[in-house]
């Protein structure tokens, strides 16, 4: 695989109410075949509710799809996903994903991360993580 290891998808401080937006993708990920995913909500105060959703891409960055998603509320939190593209699977539709779900065995060449919150937090934090291989 090209360039394996930890890659960092997002690091960033949880505000003002966010909509879904994509951060900066990872690229030249040829030949993933699994990643074990590691998300980290450091809890401040105030807010509602934030996701982070991992996604994948086929098409250099033209299409998203989901391939694991992490919610938050208000409490420090440490959640992990172990996707693996060598999974043999059934014809199947793509569904985006709801809380706390996983589309297993779809791995393309990009990984990136969509966030959104909703209401103000405060002195909080997410980190997303990947270990590729």
């Amino acid at each position: 695989m090209d360039n394996p290891g930890l890659k960092t998808l997002a690091a960033l401080q949880i505000g003002a109410a966010r909509p879904l937006a994509l951060l900066t993708p990872i690229s030249d990920m040829d030949g993933m075949s699994a990643v074990t995913l590691e998300a980290v909500f450091q809890y401040g105060s105030g807010g509602t509710t934030c996701s982070a959703i991992v996604a994948t891409s086929f098409d250099g960055g033209t299409t998203w799809r989901h391939v694991a998603r992490f919610d938050f509320t208000m409490a420090t939190s440490v959640k992990t996903a172990n996707l693996s593209g060598l999974l043999s699977k059934a014809v199947a539709a793509y569904a985006d994903l709801t809380s706390e779900g996983v589309n297993d065995g779809v791995l393309g060449t990009q990984l990136a991360v969509y966030v959104m919150s909703t209401g103000a937090y405060t002195n909080t934090t997410l980190s997303v993580r990947a270990s590729v291989r």
